[in-house]
Parts: C-alpha cells; sequence; structure tokens
C-alpha cells in the first residue's frame, strides 16, 4: 500500500515501536531500568532508541537523583502520542484493505 510511506520512518523499527506502544500506555513516568527490563534489551541498544525518539520529539527525558543515585525517567510527549494514533490509524487502514 501506499499509505506505508506515511509511516514515520522513526517507527518502523520494531524496538523504537515498542517502546513508544509501552510509553503511550503508561499514565506515569518509566525509567530507564524498567523500560530495560520489561522490554529485554541491553543497555546500549534501548539508550539507542531512545535518543533516536528523543531526537524526534516522540519522548520527554527526566534527569534526576534520588538518595544520591540517578534516576532518568522517560515519558510519552504529546507529539508522540499524536504520531502513535497516526501509526495505528495508517496501519488500520492498510489491514482493511487487505
Amino acid at each position: 500500500s501506499s499509505e506505508f510511506r506515511l509511516l514515520h520512518p522513526t517507527l518502523t523499527d520494531r524496538v523504537r515501536l515498542g517502546i513508544m506502544a509501552l510509553l503511550a500506555a503508561e499514565k506515569e513516568v518509566v525509567s530507564f531500568t524498567d523500560l530495560q527490563q520489561r522490554l529485554e534489551l541491553t543497555k546500549g541498544n534501548l539508550s539507542s532508541h531512545l535518543r533516536k525518539l528523543e531526537d524526534a520529539g516522540f519522548i520527554e527525558v527526566s534527569k534526576e537523583f534520588v538518595d544520591r543515585k540517578p534516576l532518568t525517567t522517560y515519558r510519552c510527549s504529546a507529539t508522540g502520542r499524536d504520531e502513535m494514533k497516526r501509526y495505528l490509524s495508517i496501519v488500520e487502514r492498510m489491514l482493511k484493505e487487505g
């Protein structure tokens, strides 16, 4: 389908799509460690994908210290949520046409 070309290239990666689905479904922020465990990714692999999502404006990152330990948390941005809705709408139309 020609609609496949309309999908944002950042979301066509399986891992990034999984990260976005997880973050979009959460009402609260999600820590790096929680993402790593839930998605079963290495630190380096997860970091790389998160950076691409952050660069695209799809996620918001917060870094702070809790009990003198660094804590990095992530949440889906409004742009990311809109792009996920758009992605799902396109995929749904493709499935109905198929």
